[in-house]
């Protein structure tokens, strides 16, 4: 748990509400020097309008529960993108769009990066096009080490569907994609992984997720979102042990 304890990002010396407000300022990255209680006020009041207009029902600082075991700390939110950290150091950059791919990938503790960028077609026309419409798209991954792979794939937004999340009724964005290959010599699709999932367009996350890859199938279920201030470290510890044992 101490990689959970890191995750939260306690700083001694600063009180909670000291913490968020360093938090909201770091986000945007503002740089300045608050004088008056008055100005701090104002300062403040300024960045949160700006950070409640991308996601007005997650602040920075969140925690997210899977049903998986994972946790995940939303770090900032700019320009419809949420960068996430697990407990693993691991960063997750995604779009708004549930259908893109993570856009970056950065392991602190590992070896795995790299970003990945559209370079052809475009996955925002599956909410322009009608219901059912399949959206293809090409998506480029790049390593550090330059290394680049290609890989395709064709999604589906199927309407909305009424479903429980987190013990309250939604209306929930339904989509599926497969990733596929096209045989070199037969030039048939050969698929190598299929998505299906729920979007609460709410929260801005994925609330559940059936992935099947080689034969395996994975499913991820939303469980938690812990606001930053009931983020303590004894009570978030606790969920995840608890979580992580039903696995």
């Amino acid at each position: 748990m101490r990689k959970l304890a890191c995750m939260l990002g306690a700083v001694p010396g600063l009180t909670r509400a000291a913490r968020a407000n360093r938090i909201l300022i770091d986000v945007m990255g503002v740089s300045v020097k608050l004088g008056s209680n008055a100005s701090r006020t104002l300062m403040l009041v300024f960045v949160f309008s700006l950070v409640t207009t991308v996601s007005a029902s997650l602040p920075v600082g969140s925690i997210a529960l899977y049903s998986d075991g994972k946790v995940e700390k939303l770090l900032s939110v700019e320009g419809g993108r949420m960068l996430w950290e697990d407990d693993r150091k691991r960063q997750y950059l995604r779009s708004d769009n549930p259908v893109v791919p993570t856009i970056e990938r950065r392991d602190f503790l590992g070896k795995t990066r790299y970003t990945q960028e559209v370079s052809l077609g475009d996955p925002d026309q599956i909410r322009k096009v009608p219901h059912g419409t399949p959206v293809e798209f090409v998506v480029v991954r790049q390593r550090p080490s330059g290394a680049r792979s290609t890989r395709r794939w064709e999604c589906v937004y199927h309407g909305n569907k009424g479903k429980k999340v987190l013990g309250r009724n939604e209306q929930v964005e339904q989509y599926s994609c497969e990733r596929f290959v096209v045989h070199r010599k037969f030039w048939h699709r050969l698929v190598k992984e299929e998505i299906a999932l729920s979007f609460s367009r709410k929260l801005g996350l994925v609330v559940d997720m059936k992935r099947t890859r080689s034969e395996k199938t994975k499913r991820r279920k939303l469980v938690e979102i812990v606001p930053p201030e009931k983020a303590a470290y004894r009570r978030l510890s606790k969920k995840v042990r608890k979580l992580r044992a039903s696995k």
